[in-house]
């Protein structure tokens, strides 16, 4: 394993490569409240056949955090991503990327975004969409006045209770910084960490530096959305993975992605929003089969059929 610490702008950002860099490179997006620790299971497994690079976003764990106003708004996040596939795989390498929750969100945009969507070979969401086609979707839902599609955009609106909190000024830092930790390992333990994973053996210094920082995120971007990708813009071939007990983001959220992906495969998998974690054999088998159709030239094309996975 490497470490680096790589520069991206006003941060310096932590980033751990694991395996050969003569097999092809995937790197992991976290998101909140998380760290590049949380694909332990991931890099376990991958790193035998591929080079597996996770990082801490800006303002978490062991990367630095920037005082400036918009630190956190979505362009820096790209850069921040760019910065790090630069580093690992040179000016004009490429990836296959894998995000979950901010992680995914943010994956979305990069990949939506040609000048970045050039530097991906293969794009794998789990738990995350992308931010502008959220606000979309709730417009279309509200906009139908139909019934069902009310009721979706009301789930969805109760399923997001932690935006509204994360938008009140000083109280969530007063609760991360007082019962941060309690807070930090029962969300996770509810929703796909088992209670003797490694991931929980964290300290309260280290809950800060997870989910302090990052909460800016919440505050910067959705009322300043990157704009909408074009129909059929979306180049890179794309897999979502939806947990279907998922507490945060519900699978609706993602009917109308065929219209901007023009090579799109979904995957519902029995768990909740850490599937990654209780799910981790089907989670990494998901990665691993959808990274090699693209290396070896398998894949032909759209995949209509929706594959479950229990």
């Amino acid at each position: 394993m490497k470490e680096l610490t790589v520069s991206s702008y006003d941060v310096e950002l932590y980033v751990q490569v694991h395996g050969s860099e003569n097999q092809p490179t995937i790197v992991f997006l976290h998101g909140f409240p998380d760290c590049h620790k949380t694909w332990h299971h991931q890099v376990e497994t991958l790193k035998k056949d591929f080079q597996v690079v996770t990082f801490d976003m800006r303002g978490v764990g062991s990367s630095t955090w920037s005082a400036q106003r918009k630190a956190y708004r979505m362009n820096n996040m790209l850069a921040d991503i760019e910065a790090v596939i630069n580093a690992v795989v040179g000016k004009e390498g490429k990836v296959h990327l894998v995000g979950h929750d901010w992680g995914s969100v943010i994956g979305w945009s990069f990949i939506s975004e040609a000048y970045y969507a050039r530097r991906v070979l293969s794009y794998s969401s789990m738990s995350g969409p992308h931010l502008t086609l959220m606000l979309d979707w709730a417009r279309r839902n509200l906009l139908s006045l139909q019934p069902t599609r009310l009721a979706r955009a009301l789930k969805q609106g109760a399923f997001s209770w932690y935006v509204y909190l994360f938008n009140i000024p000083v109280l969530p830092e007063s609760i991360f910084k007082t019962i941060g930790k309690t807070v930090w390992k029962t969300v996770l333990t509810k929703n796909g960490v088992a209670t003797d994973d490694m991931y929980l053996d964290a300290t309260q210094e280290d809950i800060e530096k997870i989910c302090l920082n990052p909460i800016n995120l919440y505050r910067q971007n959705p009322l300043n959305p990157p704009s909408i990708p074009g129909e059929k813009s979306i180049a890179v071939p794309v897999q979502l993975i939806i947990p279907t007990e998922d507490n945060f983001i519900s699978d609706k959220l993602f009917e109308f992605y065929d219209e901007y992906v023009i090579d799109l495969t979904r995957h519902t998998v029995g768990g909740k929003h850490w599937a990654h974690h209780s799910h981790k054999e089907k989670f990494n088998q998901l990665i691993i089969d959808f990274v090699n159709s693209i290396e070896h030239g398998t894949r032909s094309g759209i995949q209509p059929e929706s594959e479950k996975v229990a």
